[in-house]
């Protein structure tokens, strides 16, 4: 993959995510929140395109050090995937996590909105609409 395929890749994970961040959202938030969410979505296209790489490529290789000795080694393009995998794991965690605090934000904030439970009610089905 090229870095324009990549860049494309990344670009439509950002806006995969982005979609995710509940409407309202404080602006500033969200762009304290860019640097992580790009990563992320660099991280989930460079995956992509590792997994394609890697899919016929065997999880252990032979080596040879010249001096002797010989064996079997891991490959290390999977080592780099599973490096790359656990760091993407995290950064999305923790996205999922500051994305679920703003969507509990919306709910407590409709909530107190709210003057009874039947007007809360009503304003979620009008909402999925």
């Amino acid at each position: 993959m090229d870095l324009d395929e990549l860049e494309a890749k990344k670009k439509k994970e950002v806006r995969n995510i982005k979609k995710l961040i509940p409407k309202g959202t404080d602006k500033a938030r969200v762009a304290v929140l860019m640097p992580m969410i790009e990563n992320t979505a660099w991280m989930k296209a460079k995956l992509d395109d590792m997994r394609e790489k890697i899919k016929n490529s065997d999880a252990t290789i032979p080596y040879d050090n010249g001096g002797g000795q010989e064996g079997i080694k891991e490959n290390p393009e999977f080592k780099a995937y599973e490096s790359l995998w656990k760091s993407y794991l995290s950064g999305m965690d923790r996205l999922l996590k500051v994305i679920s605090e703003e969507k509990g934000k919306g709910t407590v904030k409709e909530a107190a909105e709210s003057q009874t439970v039947l007007e809360l009610v009503r304003n979620k089905h009008r909402k999925k609409a």
